[in-house]
């Protein structure tokens, strides 16, 4: 059993085997934590620019990063989560929310894209300075979060 006491006040919990693949997850999980709110700071900043462009008020992007910032226990728990089935229905189920979320606030489909390019740019850059807190490289971890950035916007960019 391993055990991250999350900052987001999200406790992950999970039955880790010895595969190399979910040791990755967990320790991206565990730096994603930690990155998290920085990384979503910077996106609700680059929203608000956005927002003057596209005729929306500052205040909506703030309410809509408040909104997304809500949904970073449920990022956790797929990135942590040791089934691949269980995996693909959390992902399905967050991607589900992120565009529910995007759609209450009117935001346009491609500035959901490019906010969703910032955020995981700034998490690659945060998760790849503070990799060498874990017991993988900073490429190890870069790989696993490429995957689930994939995975994320596949599912985001077809719905």
């Amino acid at each position: 059993m391993f055990l991250v006491a999350s900052r987001l006040g999200h406790s992950i919990e999970t039955r880790v085997d010895d595969e190399a693949a979910t040791k990755r997850r967990i320790a991206l999980a565990k730096l994603f934590d930690q990155v998290a709110m920085e990384m979503v700071d910077r996106v609700v900043s680059e929203a608000v620019r956005a927002s003057t462009f596209f005729g929306l008020r500052g205040s909506a992007a703030m309410r809509y990063g408040e909104r997304i910032r809500a949904l970073l226990p449920a990022a956790l728990d797929v990135l942590t989560e040791p089934t691949a089935a269980a995996r693909d229905q959390k992902l399905d189920d967050l991607v589900s929310s992120v565009r529910k979320i995007s759609e209450e606030h009117h935001v346009p489909r491609i500035i959901e894209r490019g906010l969703a390019s910032i955020a995981f740019g700034a998490a690659r850059h945060l998760v790849r300075e503070r990799a060498a807190s874990t017991d993988f490289t900073a490429d190890d971890l870069d790989e696993e979060l490429s995957g689930y950035r994939k995975a994320f916007e596949e599912r985001l960019f077809r719905s």
